[in-house]
């Protein structure tokens, strides 16, 4: 569908950074007016609790059971990131953080090593820039690292922004200008005949991350979840994480370093500890027992950490789909869109989501990554070289 008023009128219901990233597209860069609609505070769970990385390689590029497109989609949107944060610094006034100094990925075990091997094999299927580098080179490049470390790979595709500060500077810009409007609560969605509507609204965009499926649509006086109207979104569900940043002193790291599932950001004079996956865990409180033992394996990354002391832990609630690849796109309710699940990438695909959701919304344009990642799909196998293409 398109509209052909020159305003339309869209409703965002969630306010992570997805749906403000999808709001700032339709609103600002392009003339919509939209109301953003959230029952908490804007930009917080899942986008405040996340560390800033945009790590297309690291996350997607042979990770098995991912959607055969993630790899792709996931390079698309690292390359808007430059353009977005410079634009979104511009016209916010708030530095975002963004620093594209290549990530390290380092192994300290075979069982690292194999996994980047294949990282580097499907890189290089794909025509995608990295070099692997010896103990020596990675020690070379950050001297923080484990001397132990067995080798690495340096990933110009994986960098940075300081998530926080993107997430102020969207809702500055946002509440700068006169097309958009801030909701503290539900959207009032009603439904007659099994057609959806909110009043005043033109389109509905639903944003709210793990809890998208369980967003309230009122009927006969009674109250429903959104999942009665589009069934697909129950394969969205809650992935907790917990994290910790500590003090960043002389033995910090410099960039962005990672080994299997843990990694070290610096931000802001501290370094970021992330992260814990608990799939089925909707956690808002930190753990002392896992925040220590995570602690512990940064400590193992970086053996400089050691005596660091804790700033902050945090916990969140990551959306996840059963092939790790958010849903975007029409429901087969019309004028009912989705964009949730993105899993550890919600960062990093805000701006390829927001592009991919005002192409559709506003023009109409389908095809192509669109349709691959439309919420009513088939989940399929594991990732093969071929498919990162």
């Amino acid at each position: 569908m398109a509209f052909f008023s020159s305003c339309p009128r869209i409703a965002v219901i969630g306010a992570g950074i997805i749906g403000l990233s999808a709001a700032y597209e339709l609103a600002v860069r392009r003339g919509a007016r939209v109301t953003i609609f959230d029952v908490r505070p804007p930009g917080r769970g899942a986008s405040w609790a996340a560390a800033g990385m945009l790590a297309p390689a690291f996350e997607a590029a042979a990770e098995p059971g991912v959607h055969p497109q993630l790899f792709e989609l996931c390079l698309a949107s690292a390359a808007l990131w430059p353009e977005f944060a410079g634009e979104l610094a511009a016209r916010s006034g708030v530095d975002v953080g963004f620093d594209r100094t290549p990530s390290l990925a380092a192994a300290l075990d075979g069982g690292e090593a194999e996994r980047l091997s294949r990282i580097a094999a499907v890189l290089s299927a794909s025509g995608v820039a990295h070099t692997a580098l010896a103990a020596a080179d990675i020690l070379r490049l950050e001297p923080a690292i484990n001397p132990v470390v067995l080798g690495g790979l340096e990933l110009p595709s994986d960098f940075r922004v300081h998530n926080r500060q993107t997430v102020t500077a969207l809702l500055a810009a946002l509440r700068a200008t006169s097309k958009v409007t801030f909701v503290a609560g539900a959207a009032p969605l009603k439904s007659a005949g099994g057609k959806l509507s909110l009043e005043g609204h033109d389109a509905v965009l639903v944003a709210a991350g793990w809890e998208t499926a369980v967003i309230k649509v009122e009927e006969r006086g009674a109250l429903f979840s959104l999942a009665n109207w589009e069934t697909a979104l129950d394969d969205i569900d809650c992935h907790g994480g917990q994290m910790l940043s500590v003090a960043a002193g002389e033995s910090a790291p410099m960039r962005v370093v990672r080994a299997g599932h843990v990694y070290l950001v610096p931000r802001g004079g501290q370094v970021v500890i992330g992260a814990t996956v608990e799939p089925d865990r909707a956690i808002d409180a930190p753990e002392a027992e896992v925040i220590e033992a995570l602690r512990l394996e940064g400590v193992r990354l970086c053996p400089g950490l050691a005596d660091a002391p804790v700033a902050e832990s945090w916990a969140g609630v990551r959306p996840g789909t059963p092939d790790q690849a958010p849903f975007i796109g029409e429901t087969v309710m019309p004028g009912l869109f989705v964009a949730a699940g993105h899993y550890r990438n919600g960062i990093l695909l805000a701006p390829v989501t927001a592009r991919l959701l005002a192409d559709l919304i506003l023009d109409g344009k389908r095809g192509g990554l669109i349709e691959a990642f439309a919420p009513r799909r088939q989940f399929g196998g594991p990732m093969t070289l071929s498919s990162a293409h």
